[in-house]
C-alpha cells in the first residue's frame, strides 16, 4: 500500500467517524485553551504571590466551559455567553460562601442550585451553559473549601481566564461555519467511500450462500443511514450564519447533495442487480468493480470516465447502462458541490434565508428533546392521556426530578462520606442533563458508572506508575480531557473512563490519591445514578414508548407534507414546492424516530426485540421510497396533464398517511386500493412508471407499518377527488344510486374536493357528483362503479355545463327584431 493510499485511507475514516470534524476540533480547542489558561494563571498567581491551586482549577473550569460548551453560532453571541459565564461562576460562590456555616442549610440549596440550572435550560443554549457554570461555581466553593474572604481574590484570575478564552476561541482561533460546511461536505464523499467499500466486500466473492452475506447487507444499510444523517448535517450546517453567501447557493448545494445521495444508493443497487445477473459477462462485472474502486478511492475523474465507456459502448446490455447512469449523475452533482462549496467568501454575519431542515446543536444532529417538549405541549402533545400534570414542561419536569434526586443523593452521599458525598450528587444531577426519556437517563447513568467502575481499574496501577512528575501528569490530564471530550459522542461510558483517570492523576497531584478514595468515587456515583433511575422512573416519567409515538406522528406527518407537495406538483407543474425541502424534513423527523425508538430495539437494552426493529426498518424504507418518488418528480417526463389515476392515487396515499400520523390507522384493502388504481401505469413501459412504481412502494411499505393488511368484514368503500378544469377542488354533493334507481348513500366532498362513500352492500353502483350551487357551472357526472372492496377512481376533472340555445318564436315587427332565450342545462336562462 502506498503513502498516498495509506493517508488517504485514514483521512477517510476520520471524515467518515467525525463528519466536518467538528468533535476533533472542538476537543482539540478545549485542550489548547485550558492549557494556555493554566500557564497564564500560573504566570498569575507568580506574580502576586498568592497560591496557585484555586486560580488554575478555576481557569480551567472556565477554559473548558468556554470552549466547549458555549453553542451560540455567532460571534457576537459566543461573546455574550462568555461573558455571562463568570458572572454566573461567581455568583454560585458567592451563594455558596453565604450559606456555608450552617450545613443543612447549604445542603439545601445546592438542591436549588440544581433546580434553578435544569430550569434555566428553558432559555436556550445560552442559559443551558449558565446554569451548568452556576451549578460549578456552588460546587468548586464546597470542593475546595473556601472562606468569604478569598471571593475578592478570585476576580483576577476568573477575568484573566474569561478574556484569554475570548481571544484564544473568537480572534486567534474562530469557527468559520463555511470551512465547516466544507468539511462536511468532504465527510459526505468520505462516508460515499465507505459505502463503496462495503458493497465492495459484499460482491467481492459472489457466493450468495455465504453465511456473512447478511451481515455485509446489514453493513451496507448502516453506511446508508449514515450517508443520510452526513446529508442531514450538511442540511442543517447551511442554515448557519456565513456558511454560504446567498440563499441561492444553500439550494444548490441542498439538491447536488441529496442527487448524490440518491445516485450512491441507486449505485449499489445497480451494482448488485448487475453483479448477481447470471446473464452479465465479465467484462461488465469488471466495470461495476473499477465503478466502486473509484467511489472508494474518491477518484471521481476515473468513475466519469468508466461510467462515459460504458454508456457509450453499444454491446453494454441495460443493466450496465443503468449502472453507468447513476455512476454519471454522482460524478455530476458531485462536479456540482466540490465547485459551489467554498467558491465564494462569505460576508460576516450574513444569514440567508435558506430554511434548513434541522437546527445543529454543537455542530451535531440535536437529540430527543425536540420531540419529547412536544409530547409535554398541552396543544399538541401526543402524551396527553397519560399525563398527570400536562402543563409541565419538559424543562420543568426535569428540574423538579433533578431536585428531588440530588436532594435524595445528599442524603445517601453523606450517610457514605460527609465530605464526598458531592460525587453522588453529580451522578444524580448529571443524568438529568443530555437526557429527555426514562431509557435514556437510565442509560446514561449506567454508563457513568460503568466507565467510573473501568477508569478506577486502569487509574489504580496507572497513577504509581506515573508518579507526580509535574509536565507528566499535566500531559496525562490534557490526553484525557481530549478523549474525553473527542469521544463523548461516541461513547458516554468512555468519556467517564477519561475523566476518572484525569481525576486520579489530578488527586496524586494534590498528594491525595489512594485506592479507597476512587472506590469511594465508585460507591458514590453508583448510588447518585441509581437514585437517578428511580427519580426518571417513578417522578413525572416520559416513557421511551410516549415519546416514539410522537415521533412517529412526526414522520408521518413530514411524509403527508411530502405527498401533498408531490401532488401539488404533478396537479400544476412549476417549481413552486421543493421538494428536496420536504424530502430533508422527512429526513430529520426520521433521524428523531430512529433515535428514540432505538432504545425499543432491545428488551432491557440488551436482547433484541423483533417488534422494535421490524418498526425502525420500515421507518427506514418509508423515508428511502419518500426520497426516490421526490426526486423521480422532479426527473419525470411532464406531460401537459398527469393521468388523473396518478394524481388521485398520490392524494389518496396523502390521506391515509394523515390519518395514520392522528392514530387512525388505514382500514384493510384501503391501501391495497391504491395499488390497484396504479397498477396500470406502473406495470406498463412509459416514462411514469417509475414514478407510479414509488408510490406503489410507500403504500406497501404503509400497509406493513401499520399491519392494516388482514381480514376485511367490512362494506368496501368508494374514494374519489372532484376537481375543477383548474384543478381546484369542487365542492360537490355526491349519491350513491343501485340498480333500481334507489338513492342509497349520500355524501358531500371535504375542502380538498374528496368524499368516501360506502354502498349497504356490495354491487354495481351509479356514482353522480352534483356540484352545490354557487361553485360555478359545472355540469353534473355519473359513472357506474363496480365496487366489491375499496376502490379509488381516478381524480374527476368536471366539464363546464354545456349551454342549449333554444330559438323561442318571437313576434317580427318593424321596430323589433326576431328574440331567442339561451338557457344552460341548469335551468338558468341568459338573454
Amino acid at each position: 500500500m502506498t503513502g498516498r493510499t495509506w493517508w488517504q485511507a485514514f483521512r477517510d475514516r476520520a471524515l467518515a467517524s467525525d463528519p466536518g470534524l467538528v468533535r476533533l476540533i472542538s476537543a482539540g480547542r478545549a485542550v489548547l485553551a485550558i492549557a494556555t489558561a493554566l500557564g497564564l494563571e500560573l504566570l498569575l498567581a507568580e506574580v502576586t504571590g498568592r497560591p496557585p491551586l484555586i486560580p488554575l482549577m478555576l481557569g480551567a473550569v472556565l477554559a473548558m466551559l468556554s470552549a466547549f460548551g458555549v453553542l451560540d453560532p455567532t460571534r457576537g453571541g459566543q461573546a455574550v455567553t462568555m461573558c455571562f459565564l463568570p458572572l454566573f461562576l461567581l455568583a454560585g460562590m458567592a451563594l455558596a460562601l453565604a450559606v456555608d456555616r450552617n450545613r443543612p442549610l447549604s445542603l439545601a440549596t445546592f438542591v436549588l442550585v440544581v433546580f434553578v440550572a435544569v430550569l434555566l435550560r428553558r432559555f436556550g443554549p445560552r442559559f443551558f451553559t449558565c446554569g451548568m457554570v452556576g451549578f460549578m461555581g456552588y460546587f468548586f466553593a464546597l470542593f475546595l473549601g473556601l472562606r468569604p474572604e478569598q471571593l475578592p481574590d478570585l476576580l483576577p484570575p476568573v477575568v484573566l481566564a474569561i478574556a484569554w478564552v475570548l481571544l484564544l476561541t473568537l480572534v486567534l482561533l474562530p469557527i468559520r461555519n463555511d470551512r465547516v460546511l466544507r468539511r462536511m461536505i468532504w465527510s459526505f464523499e468520505a462516508r460515499l467511500a465507505a459505502l463503496a467499500e462495503a458493497t465492495a466486500r459484499l460482491h467481492a466473492d459472489g457466493d450468495r450462500d455465504d453465511p456473512d452475506r447478511d451481515d455485509a447487507q446489514r453493513r451496507i444499510r448502516s453506511r446508508l443511514v449514515q450517508l443520510n444523517e452526513t446529508a442531514l448535517m450538511i442540511d442543517g450546517q447551511l442554515g448557519t450564519p456565513s456558511a454560504v453567501s446567498d440563499d441561492a447557493m444553500a439550494r444548490t448545494l441542498r439538491r447536488a447533495v441529496f442527487d448524490g445521495e440518491l445516485a450512491a444508493g441507486a449505485l449499489v443497487d445497480a451494482v448488485a442487480r448487475l453483479v448477481d445477473d447470471p446473464a452479465a459477462d465479465a467484462t461488465h462485472r469488471q466495470a461495476a468493480v473499477d465503478l466502486l474502486d473509484a467511489v472508494r478511492h474518491r477518484d471521481w475523474d476515473r468513475l466519469h470516465a468508466v461510467a462515459d465507456a460504458l454508456t457509450h459502448d453499444d454491446g453494454t446490455p441495460v443493466r450496465a447502462r443503468r449502472l453507468a447512469a447513476d455512476a454519471l449523475v454522482l460524478a455530476a452533482v458531485r462536479a456540482e458541490w466540490a465547485g459551489t462549496a467554498g467558491t465564494d467568501d462569505p460576508a460576516d454575519g450574513s444569514e440567508p434565508e435558506f430554511a434548513p431542515a434541522v437546527e445543529l446543536f454543537a455542530g451535531a444532529l440535536p437529540g430527543s428533546a425536540p420531540t419529547v417538549q412536544r409530547v409535554h405541549d398541552p396543544d399538541t402533545g401526543t402524551g396527553a392521556p397519560e399525563r398527570r400534570f400536562p402543563r409541565l414542561s419538559l424543562n420543568t419536569r426535569q428540574a423538579i426530578q433533578a431536585a428531588l434526586a440530588t436532594a435524595a443523593a445528599v442524603a445517601v452521599g453523606d450517610a457514605l462520606s460527609s465530605q464526598r458525598y458531592y460525587w453522588a450528587v453529580l451522578a444524580a444531577f448529571i443524568a438529568f442533563t443530555g437526557t429527555a426519556t426514562v431509557a435514556e437517563t437510565v442509560r446514561k447513568a449506567v454508563h457513568r458508572t460503568v466507565g467510573t467502575l473501568v477508569g478506577l481499574l486502569a487509574a489504580i496501577p496507572l497513577v504509581p506508575l506515573i508518579g507526580t512528575n509535574v509536565a507528566v501528569v499535566i500531559t496525562v490530564i490534557l490526553a484525557s480531557v481530549f478523549g474525553a471530550f473527542y469521544l463523548f459522542r461516541v461513547s458516554y461510558a468512555v468519556m467517564i473512563f477519561f475523566i476518572t483517570l484525569m481525576l486520579g492523576e489530578l488527586y496524586a497531584l494534590l498528594g491525595s490519591f489512594t485506592v479507597d478514595l476512587m472506590i469511594l468515587r465508585l460507591t458514590e456515583t453508583a448510588a447518585g445514578g441509581a437514585i437517578g433511575c428511580l427519580v426518571a422512573v417513578l417522578v413525572l416519567p416520559t416513557r421511551t414508548l410516549t415519546a416514539d409515538r410522537e415521533a412517529r406522528r412526526a414522520l408521518l406527518t413530514a411524509l403527508a407534507d411530502l405527498l401533498d407537495a408531490v401532488d401539488l406538483r404533478l396537479r400544476r407543474g412549476g417549481h413552486e414546492t421543493d421538494l428536496a425541502a420536504s424530502a430533508r424534513a422527512l429526513d430529520a423527523a426520521l433521524h428523531q424516530a430512529l433515535l428514540i425508538g432505538r432504545p425499543l430495539g432491545r428488551t432491557w437494552m440488551v436482547a433484541p426485540n423483533p417488534w422494535g426493529v421490524r418498526r425502525l426498518t420500515s421507518y427506514t424504507a418509508l423515508a428511502h421510497h419518500a426520497r426516490h418518488l421526490a426526486r423521480t418528480v422532479d426527473a419525470a417526463a411532464r406531460p401537459s396533464e398527469y393521468p388523473a389515476a396518478l394524481t388521485a392515487a398520490c392524494a389518496r396515499l396523502r390521506d391515509l398517511v394523515a390519518a395514520t400520523a392522528h392514530g387512525r390507522a388505514p382500514a384493510p384493502g384501503a391501501l391495497t386500493a391504491v395499488a390497484d388504481l396504479l397498477a396500470p401505469i406502473s406495470g406498463s413501459a412509459g416514462e411514469l412508471a417509475p414514478l407510479a412504481r414509488e408510490v406503489g412502494l410507500l403504500a406497501a411499505e404503509l400497509d406493513t407499518l401499520t399491519g392494516s393488511a388482514g381480514e376485511d368484514s367490512r362494506v368496501p368503500a368508494v374514494t374519489r377527488r372532484i376537481q375543477s378544469p383548474g384543478r381546484e377542488p369542487v365542492s360537490a354533493t355526491v349519491t350513491l344510486v343501485d340498480p333500481t334507481g334507489r338513492q342509497v348513500a349520500r355524501t358531500d366532498t371535504d375542502e380538498r374536493g374528496c368524499f368516501t362513500i360506502t354502498p349497504e352492500a356490495p354491487g354495481t353502483y351509479l356514482v353522480v357528483a352534483s356540484p352545490r350551487p354557487g361553485t360555478g357551472s359545472a355540469a353534473p357526472h355519473g359513472e357506474y362503479v363496480r365496487v366489491d372492496r375499496d376502490v379509488v377512481l381516478p381524480d374527476l376533472v368536471l366539464r363546464p355545463a354545456p349551454i342549449t340555445v333554444t330559438a323561442q318564436p318571437a313576434t317580427v315587427s318593424r321596430s323589433r327584431r326576431p328574440s331567442c332565450a339561451i338557457t344552460s342545462s341548469r335551468s338558468h336562462v341568459i338573454r
